[in-house]
């Protein structure tokens, strides 16, 4: 008998979407992540708005660009080391990444005035990165419901399992991030009020690979023709976003040492862009296979919702302590629905998606703290901070938490140096069709920042 297969019996899912279709977390999932950037901000744990004193101020807040003084050049790199220890059907499996990156390039610019100050500031930032990995293998009794159809020469169609008594392998990559060209500016309206804008053009990309294996180790499907001996699957998929991003910042100095910040980011649509690819290989005991492939592009509209920053800093010649706090109800996050016909499937499938995201997620306060302290005589600040941002996910229990530290070096008048480290630890269970045990990971991420000022 020839074997033809005909069909798999299963469908085709991602481990974290699914193909071929938009869910609410593909629209959640292009800004969750977002950490800003600034060495000095990020090791003070993003308590920025009411501070914002340097080129970062351009993310942070803008009107915090009024308070510079000096024209200088910022450059910023990053490294990130990426490690996850995933426990599958009893067997430990670790692996480690490392992703470095330029996390930001741009300039600040007094002009003159007669009075108060005007502070223009432009570059390059990247606010979001997408670095993620997840691998694991074992052994499985558990049914992923994998089998197929094959067909004999007269026409008979049988059915034949291939759905446990398996080793299983399964990789997860993704890489990329979100960059913004940003121009901004700050005015001072009076000695005490400054307000600020920055617009920004957001690009990003990211890719994202995933592959699955099976393997009849134990010879348990030996009989003619559902002898199979090895199942896999890869799956590539590129998402190119786009969009224009708008905020307005405002600082008021109450006194020489205290000062409030707040700032409003606009609402955005990002203009999605994918790319998939699959394929697919059988292969049998005696070495024959059935591949297959397909590719497909679509594209498709998000609008996320408002952000509000609030926060409030304390400086005087030697410490400074500030507090912030960012509001965004992640429910209102929605996919664009006004170029489909109304009476279309696609037009019910992102309405689901929609009322899945009103239903599903959340709005979320997040909360950070910093400190920096000069250590007179050395020309150095020391820095510490905290950050909690919990899961946007209703009812979800994976707040993620992160610690960091740092120092500047003031090396002459004209250049600063500065280092920041972020620590970041969580557990994640994930699961997939091919997969339906799931996995537990255990995810640990460390990130140095390197930060140069010249100040002309």
């Amino acid at each position: 008998m020839k074997k033809y297969i005909t069909k798999l019996t299963i469908g085709i899912l991602f481990t974290f979407g699914i193909v071929g279709g938009q869910t609410a977390y593909d629209a959640v999932h292009i800004t969750e992540n977002e950490e800003g950037f600034g060495t000095r901000a990020l090791a003070m744990g993003g308590a920025y708005t009411a501070l914002a004193d340097d080129y970062s101020g351009i993310y942070w807040n803008p009107a915090g660009l009024g308070s510079i003084e000096k024209t200088g050049i910022y450059a910023e790199l990053s490294h990130l080391q990426f490690s996850n220890d995933a426990l599958y059907m009893g067997n430990l499996t670790s692996n480690n990444q490392g992703f470095t990156r330029l996390k930001s390039l741009g300039f600040v610019m007094p002009l003159p005035t007669n009075q108060g100050s005007f502070v223009i500031a432009g570059g390059y930032s990247r606010v979001l990165g997408f670095d993620d990995h997840l691998y694991f293998e074992g052994f499985s009794d558990i049914s992923n419901d994998i089998g197929f159809e094959i067909e004999d020469e007269i026409g008979d169609i049988y059915y034949y399992p291939f759905d446990q008594g398996v080793y299983r392998q399964e990789e997860v990559r993704s890489e990329g991030g979100l960059r913004q060209w940003s121009l901004g500016g700050a005015i001072a309206l009076s000695p005490n009020f400054t307000i600020g804008l920055t617009t920004s053009l957001v690009h990003g990309k990211e890719e994202y690979n995933f592959g699955f294996s099976q393997y009849d180790d134990d010879d348990l499907y030996n009989e003619y023709p559902g002898d199979f001996y090895e199942y896999t699957i890869n799956q590539y998929l590129q998402s190119d976003y786009y969009a224009l991003n708008l905020k307005l910042g405002g600082m008021v100095d109450l006194n020489n040492m205290l000062k409030v910040g707040g700032v409003i980011t606009l609402p955005s649509t990002y203009y999605v862009d994918e790319t998939h690819s699959f394929s697919d290989d059988l292969v049998f005991d005696d070495g024959t296979n059935d591949p297959t492939e397909d590719t497909g592009n679509w594209d498709y509209q998000v609008k996320t919702p408002f952000i509000f920053d609030a926060g409030i800093a304390f400086t005087n010649k030697l410490i400074t302590l500030s507090a912030s706090g960012r509001y965004r109800d992640w429910s209102q996050t929605r996919f664009e629905v006004s170029g489909f016909d109304t009476n279309s499937q696609d037009y019910s499938d992102i309405m689901s998606e929609n009322n899945s995201l009103t239903r599903d997620y959340d709005q979320v306060l997040e909360y950070r703290f910093g400190g920096e302290i000069l250590l007179p005589g050395f020309n150095t600040k020391l820095r510490a901070g905290y950050t909690l941002i919990p899961s946007p996910l209703r009812d979800a229990n994976d707040d993620r938490k992160t610690y960091s530290v740092g120092m500047s070096f003031k090396v002459d008048k004209n250049v600063n140096l500065d280092f920041s480290y972020l620590k970041r630890d969580w557990t994640r269970n994930s699961w997939d069709i091919y997969t339906p045990a799931g996995v537990q990971e255990n995810i640990e991420t460390h990130k140095v920042l390197v930060g140069l000022t010249y100040n002309l």
